[in-house]
């Protein structure tokens, strides 16, 4: 719902847009809704948008005075954004170190590799009925879904985020 404002206001005001609809975005369209003297709701901001040409005005005007108390705010919005990031990483890494010792994660991904390789020999030695193909497509992309899944658990879900790890850890460690 936010996202109509955003990019209307966005366009005359892009601080301030750019954090409408973000974690902070609750302050900030109460602090635009204030300033437009209308309710604080995404249609109320959009129908003065729409109404009233100098709203975008007043809006930038807004930016304008408020710069310092935005940027701030853009500021606690990114910590929050980087916290959440390393809150997921810890979490990932906690759940290998917890599991790494246990027999099911191991198991669950060698039957999925089975699966995977059954699913691969059946397809080139045997001509499934058409009856069955929708079916048998579903059930290939869930199974290489989980099997993507458990190679991600083991090895890591990609090269991006063991470089986004190393750069949280190392230095850029916002609490």
């Amino acid at each position: 719902m936010w996202d109509k404002v955003k990019s209307i206001v966005a366009s005359a005001a892009p601080l301030v847009g750019g954090l409408i609809g973000g974690p902070v975005g609750g302050s900030v369209g109460s602090l635009v809704a204030h300033t437009l003297g209308v309710e604080n709701t995404p249609k109320a901001i959009e129908a003065e948008l729409k109404r009233n040409p100098d709203a975008l005005i007043k809006i930038k005007q807004l930016e304008s005075d408020e710069r310092i108390a935005l940027r701030k705010l853009m500021i606690e919005e990114t910590r929050l954004l980087i916290r959440r990031e390393e809150n997921f990483l810890e979490d990932s890494q906690d759940a290998r170190g917890q599991h790494k010792d246990h027999w099911m994660p191991w198991a669950l991904t060698v039957i999925l590799a089975l699966m995977v390789i059954g699913m691969f020999a059946a397809l080139f030695f045997g001509t499934p009925p058409d009856a069955y193909s929708q079916v048998l497509i579903m059930i290939a992309g869930t199974v290489l879904g989980g099997f993507g899944t458990a190679i991600a658990f083991w090895l890591g879900s990609s090269m991006g985020s063991q470089t986004k790890s190393k750069q949280l850890i190392g230095g850029f460690n916002v609490r």
